[in-house]
């Protein structure tokens, strides 16, 4: 005989089996959306990928890329049919859905989640207090809110939201937009009072089913999840909560944080320093012109963004670009004045001490993200930067 299991220890199992099953959010280390015959590059994986005039997805790399699919290696152009067996440098593997000049992009790393440390998913105890009738009310046809997502930088989406769910909690009615930001998955996006504290401050997920208008629904706060992005925040790039979904009280009910091994942790330390340094010395190569030493630190298919209204480029653009103002510069010095780190990625602070030949000088206050693969290559730079002058107040 096996013991008695309840229906919430049998969902915690399954929500555990979402992120560190075969096919767990954990393991996912890339993804995208290819759409158009314009080029796309995916950050974290080689390979440029397009549809063709048939509108079937494509990808070109050379084989030394190491892309292969249906176990071929691409060396030049490649059809790549929906389900087809995709494999990257490194074990990771992939597949793509979609068609008609549409396609979405996953790739896997099954070594992912061991690597990581993650153990499990600190939650509240059950409480039943927590538990509620709901009902969906009807939206304005086609209505879409602007809700903020975790790209890097912020941008804002305009989400199909169906519906609305209304539900008591303590006598007092809240309504809350109901996202679609899937096809087929309803989501309230929700901040509460515990936001900050001892859940994340970007709110928490009610994944609730696909009923109608008028429906009623159970609504069990014992069932809030953290979202897709503290699993792999590089790559899921989820929707913040919407205006209005705030609820005023503690819901000291769901998932609150993720469990690592402390040994594990004490080695990704080890690794988020490592980072940390390697962050330092790209730019102490840029500070002496090493433009060679800059370029091996990154990932062939790295990109670069500044705040400078001109968009992304290629990280061989952005060098060039460099090179071609240095002779311009008479000194120029960093000062790095914080950073922080998680796998994967630094943020840091730092101060640019520049003296131009023509006599000008001045700082560049800069904040800069810096992500990096899994061996240790930048794949990413975004710069918020301002230049004061030397004879202005900062």
């Amino acid at each position: 005989m096996t013991a008695y299991q309840s229906p919430y220890e049998t969902w915690r199992e399954e929500r555990w089996e979402e992120i560190a099953g075969p096919n767990g959010k954990a393991k996912v280390v890339a993804n995208g959306k290819v759409t158009g015959q314009d080029v796309h590059t995916i950050a974290g994986i080689p390979g440029k990928w397009s549809t063709s005039e048939t509108g079937a997805l494509t990808v070109t790399a050379s084989a030394g890329d190491g892309v292969r699919v249906g176990g071929e290696t691409v060396d030049g152009t490649a059809e790549v049919a929906p389900g087809s067996s995709l494999e990257f440098p490194g074990g990771r593997v992939g597949f793509a859905g979609g068609g008609d000049g549409s396609y979405g992009l996953v790739v896997m790393d099954q070594g992912a989640v061991e690597r990581s440390g993650l153990t499990g998913v600190d939650t509240y105890p059950h409480d039943p207090a927590w538990v509620f009738d709901g009902e969906y009310r009807e939206a304005p046809e086609g209505r879409r809110i602007e809700v903020e997502r975790l790209t890097s930088p912020r941008s804002t989406e305009a989400i199909r939201a169906p519906v609305d769910l209304a539900v008591t909690v303590n006598g007092t009615e809240y309504v809350l937009a109901v996202l679609e930001d899937m096809p087929g998955q309803r989501l309230v996006v929700f901040t509460d009072e515990t936001n900050g504290d001892t859940t994340p401050e970007i709110g928490r997920w009610l994944v609730l089913p696909l009923l109608e208008p008028g429906s009623e629904l159970t609504v069990d706060f014992n069932k809030a999840t953290l979202s897709h992005h503290h699993l792999q925040p590089s790559v899921f790039v989820c929707p913040l909560s919407p205006p209005g979904n705030h609820l005023p009280m503690r819901v000291e009910a769901g998932e609150r944080a993720l469990v690592y091994n402390r040994t594990q942790k004490a080695s990704q330390y080890t690794v988020s320093q490592d980072l940390k340094n390697k962050a330092i010395t790209y730019l102490r190569s840029l500070e002496k012109a090493d433009w060679d030493t800059a370029r091996a630190m990154c990932a062939r298919t790295a990109t670069v963004w500044h705040n400078d209204g001109k968009g992304e480029s290629p990280i061989e653009e952005n060098i060039e670009g460099m090179k071609a103002q240095i002779h311009t510069i008479e000194s120029m010095s960093y000062d790095i004045t914080r950073q922080f780190s998680q796998p994967g990625e630094v943020l840091q602070q730092h101060v640019v001490h520049v003296a131009a030949k023509n006599g000008v000088r001045g700082e560049v206050h800069a904040a800069v993200y810096f992500r990096f693969d899994d061996k240790g290559l930048i794949t990413r730079i975004e710069e918020y930067a301002n230049f004061i002058p030397a004879d202005q107040d900062s």
